[in-house]
């Protein structure tokens, strides 16, 4: 029977992409399910043929205009009825999303085992949704890949039922596998055009730039944080590149916050994830309220700092490994952190990734031809 490999957002796309390819070039047999959490269809078309993988064999079309409450009814039914046509051996799901605890809830009441990916990550602040998400998925799971000592230990502490595996972030392996293919004479076969770089070029060199990304929900849904965090940007006298979300877009319009958007923030449409990596490879520093963003800078291939733009992280690796800082929503503290990182008045950081060695859907295909493995359904 295959597996079931679902996502939901293109983070968790970027993210099952190495196991997704560690199968092909095994000859396993799964099927691909996307939810469609992320509404917009093109961009992530846009990161299926950057990745070169298969268009997913099940589409789930979800309303576009549902709450969240709907919005997880609505998945967990549409999987459930995907899973009861494919009888897949297990489920594959990966983070913390409501793609994610939809899926999995589909499983296990249809008697499905399930295997999360990057599990047992805690930031241990109640007040984000992904923190519950992540804590529901993994009680819930037979099998748990960790990708890290800390979140091993973090699932052991709970003691989780299923079993763990430390096996690194397939985040690195994505970003080893993205920089290949960039770089790959045949870059031509991956829909790799014109470069993001070479578009910026004739106005602004991308070199001499901060790269900023915005979208979390207490970020951009809040008018008195997204005024805060747009004040001290435009007031740094330093230049950014932003790939911005249409919900940040949106939420400016909807606050009026337009003059507050300066010359100096060239705001650019959603990118694909080839022009995501050559932007983060070629500026200056990063900030960003993104997860993976701490996860990506840490790789080898980036090697950047990152201003984190949240009061807490479930990513604590990437601060000690000296990579990223934390900095809270408040004007004078990110104009401070901004100019910390401008001066290089950072701790040197770690010459290795936290997160692996860009070897982990390896690891983690392995792990699951084992058939001492026992990924069997608890469920009674």
């Amino acid at each position: 029977m295959a597996f079931a490999l679902i996502t939901g957002t293109r983070p968790e796309i970027i993210k099952m992409f190495p196991v997704m390819r560690a199968f092909d070039s095994e000859g396993i047999d799964y099927k691909f399910i996307h939810t469609g959490q992320h509404h917009d269809y093109e961009l992530f078309l846009k990161f299926i043929e950057d990745l070169n993988i298969k268009i997913p064999d099940y589409n789930i079309s979800l309303a576009s205009s549902s709450g969240p409450i709907e919005q997880l009814s609505e998945m967990i039914s549409k999987i459930g009825s995907v899973l009861k046509e494919i009888k897949p051996s297990s489920v594959i799901i990966q983070g913390d999303t409501n793609s994610v605890v939809a899926s999995g809830l589909a499983a296990i009441k249809s008697r499905i085992p399930v295997v999360h990916l990057e599990a047992g990550l805690r930031s241990y602040d109640l007040r984000t949704p992904e923190e519950y998400n992540r804590r529901i998925v993994d009680h819930m799971s037979n099998v748990l890949f960790a990708p890290t000592i800390q979140s091993e230990r973090n699932l052991e502490k709970e003691q989780v039922p299923g079993r763990i595996f430390m096996v690194g972030n397939t985040i690195v392996d994505a970003v080893k596998l993205g920089m290949q293919l960039m770089s790959t004479k045949r870059s031509h076969m991956y829909g790799i055009k014109e470069s993001i770089l070479s578009k910026i070029k004739p106005t602004l060199d991308p070199s001499k730039c901060v790269l900023l990304t915005l979208h979390r929900e207490e970020n951009v849904d809040n008018q008195d944080s997204l005024r805060q965090i747009l004040s001290a940007l435009t007031d740094s006298g330093l230049h950014y590149i932003c790939p911005m979300h249409p919900r940040t877009v949106k939420k400016i319009h909807e606050f009026g916050l337009e003059g507050l958007v300066s010359s100096t923030v060239k705001i650019i449409e959603p990118v694909g994830y080839f022009d995501l990596l050559a932007l983060l490879k070629t500026c200056r520093f990063v900030i960003s309220d993104s997860g993976g963003i701490q996860e990506e800078v840490t790789s080898p291939f980036i090697d950047k700092h990152a201003l984190i733009l949240r009061n807490s992280t479930e990513r604590p690796e990437s601060v000690a490994s000296g990579h990223t800082i934390m900095c809270p929503i408040d004007y004078n503290e990110i104009k401070k952190s901004i100019r910390k990182i401008d001066l290089g008045e950072l701790p040197k950081k770690l010459n290795f990734s936290p997160y692996g060695d860009g070897n982990s859907a390896h690891k983690i295909v392995e792990i699951l031809k084992n058939p001492m493995i026992p990924i069997q359904c608890k469920i009674v």
